[in-house]
């Protein structure tokens, strides 16, 4: 029993209920576009997908978790600008409560053998020290530019508050002390089983010899025979109550259902299972302290990622960014729970409503489809439209040809009907996404001669080139 080593994975549980439905879908700008400033090549370097749960996990068990970003080392194999999500068990920052931002912070990068620091990344407002530790003892220290003049760290916490603008923990004294009773509960049942669950039995009337070998002995044998004793008085056998183990189930039920309170994770996610499985609605109502709490932690996140991906753009592109980029915003993946009948009820009845939301980007996620099959889906859509409107252009332009005179050519690109210039527009736009060279697409639908700028569409972006000559006229 000494050997005895219970294990409760409650505290695990807090965190990783959360976090997983804090998923990060994308950027979005306020037109609905995803990856309106080109973030994806940057992020994919960066390997965004991957760090960023991370980042969230760590900040739900630690409080916090930080992002840095800085100009990196292309020559060195560096993405352009590298983003580093730090656990708050190697990092540290100061916060500066007017400006409410981090005005200072370190991260530990790398330890010797013996656990000290060997390499360290100081982030100040004018520049960003990389030190490193010699086995002399000395540092060298590499530093770089930091063209923004202010900190490149975000925090990334789980419930700030004005006396703790780095958040809290999810394992918090509440959940420790819970979690301490219930592995006292579960050690009670391992005592209790060895004890109590073979039956009480009392003998009267037996040989002084009858116990040599030992009660526990006598416990386990299978055939135990008895004598009479010395005045030859017949042994007297008889049973006790065996003791119940529910008394400790209810007990460790208890506890499970304080620790649902204090989390909000439901309390069938702590193993304990209910007779009657649940239905849509139960779910719903056991899930929703913690579906609020992610839309709540959702939207706190929000403006971290888009301080984040503002820092990027600016170190990349130069400039203090345009109005577009502070309007940038997050989508993040719905953490209800809505069953697939229960999504298309609802769609149905709000597009009865509103008709033109079924054909939307919401209309899509409201329906339970994930942003990668949103993606293929408008592709599809896209195509099929491409399609349409080539053959209905191919039609006009036969009807434009039979009525006009065989040596009056149609002009391509004026003075023809507005539905038929819409349409050729249409196909341009849809031959361009395709990835056809715009040239040849305008050329091919009637549209030659057409100057195409080079800007991207929603933040207007010039190419490099053409940026640099604007500049020096």
């Amino acid at each position: 029993m000494s050997r005895i080593r219970a294990v409760v994975d409650w505290p695990e549980k807090s965190v990783s209920a959360l976090a997983e439905r804090s998923i990060f879908d994308a950027f979005v700008s306020p037109g609905g576009e995803q990856d309106p400033f080109e973030l994806g090549a940057i992020l994919d370097a960066n390997r965004f997908d991957l760090e960023l749960p991370q980042a969230i996990t760590s900040a739900y068990k630690h409080s916090c978790a930080f992002l840095t970003t800085a100009l990196g080392d292309t020559a060195a194999g560096e993405p352009e600008v590298t983003l580093m999500a730090r656990s708050a068990e190697w990092s540290t920052a100061i916060w500066d409560k007017r400006r409410r931002a981090v005005s200072a912070a370190l991260a530990i990068t790398d330890t010797d053998k013996e656990g000290r620091p060997s390499a360290m990344d100081v982030y100040l407002p004018d520049v960003v020290l990389i030190c490193t530790r010699r086995p002399s003892g000395s540092w060298t220290v590499d530093r770089r530019p930091n063209p923004l003049r202010e900190v490149l760290v975000e925090p990334l916490a789980f419930d700030p508050q004005l006396d703790r603008p780095f958040g809290r923990s999810r394992i918090s004294r509440t959940v420790m002390n819970i979690t301490d009773h219930a592995l006292s509960a579960i050690v009670r049942g391992e005592i209790g089983a060895d004890f109590y669950t073979l039956p009480k039995i009392i003998i009267t009337r037996v040989a002084e010899d009858a116990f040599a070998r030992g009660k526990w002995q006598m416990a386990v044998d299978r055939i135990t025979g008895f004598t009479a004793d010395e005045e030859g008085n017949a042994p007297d056998v008889k049973q006790l109550q065996q003791m119940t183990m529910q008394p400790l189930t209810d007990q460790y039920r208890m506890y499970a259902s304080q620790f649902s309170g204090a989390t909000g994770v439901p309390i069938d996610s702590l193993g304990i299972i209910t007779e009657n499985p649940p239905s849509a609605e139960s779910i719903y109502a056991a899930d929703r302290r913690l579906t609020t709490t992610a839309k709540r932690q959702n939207r706190i996140m929000s403006a971290t990622l888009r301080r984040v991906a503002g820092r990027i753009v600016r170190l990349r592109d130069g400039g203090d960014g345009t109005e577009e980029l502070r309007r940038i915003d997050c989508n993040w993946v719905n953490p209800e729970f809505t069953s697939p009948g229960a999504a298309a009820d609802a769609l149905v009845k709000v597009s009865a409503v509103f008709p033109w939301i079924s054909e939307s980007e919401v209309g899509l996620e409201m329906a339970g489809f994930t942003s990668a099959q949103i993606t293929r889906l408008l592709a599809d859509k896209r195509r099929a439209q491409a399609g349409n409107r080539l053959e209905a252009l191919a039609a006009l332009g036969q009807g434009a040809s039979t009525t006009a005179p065989a040596s009056e050519p149609v002009p391509p690109s004026g003075g023809e009907d507005p539905a038929l210039l819409k349409i050729r527009f249409d196909a341009l736009g849809a031959g361009i996404r395709a990835g056809v060279a715009p040239n040849d697409v305008a050329s091919r639908v009637g549209l030659p001669g057409i100057e195409f700028t080079g800007a991207v569409p929603v933040s207007l972006r010039m190419p490099e080139s053409e940026a640099a000559g604007l500049e020096e006229k």
